[in-house]
């Protein structure tokens, strides 16, 4: 588990998640004039939680590339959401420092993703030659 480089992908996203819970200010959806509202603290833990299940399943890649591909479209949603925020809102520091972890887990989503289908595609090319 240790050895392989998606799982030092998947706990910085824990981390990051867990550091922007304690340093990001609240984002709240409604000064985005966006139908939406949320408690985002609450976005953070479940964007670390689920980055520390899809690291503890490592031993089942496909179920571990699932969760990613799922962690992915949320965090594109959410993505999405904070670009529409800010090109409407007056609150653009807020939401840019939001934007910035966001692309920063989206990053490190897709690095694991590609680790994880790397990965999947070695055993089952060792599995071809048995």
């Amino acid at each position: 588990m240790i050895q392989r480089i998606q799982t030092l992908y998947l706990l910085l996203i824990s981390f990051c998640s867990t550091l922007g819970w304690f340093l990001l200010p609240t984002l709240d959806y409604s000064i985005m004039d966006f139908p939406l509202y949320t408690v985002s603290k609450a976005y953070l833990i479940l964007s670390g939680g689920i980055g520390f299940l899809t690291l503890l399943l490592y031993k089942n890649r496909k179920l571990q590339l699932l969760f990613n591909r799922t962690h992915f479209f949320f965090q594109t949603l959410t993505g999405v959401g904070l670009v529409y925020g800010l090109t409407n809102s007056p609150y653009i520091n807020t939401l840019l420092t939001w934007s910035a972890i966001t692309g920063f887990i989206l990053i490190l989503l897709i690095l694991s993703i590609r680790a994880i289908q790397k990965d999947e595609d070695l055993i089952r090319s060792i599995d071809r030659l048995r």
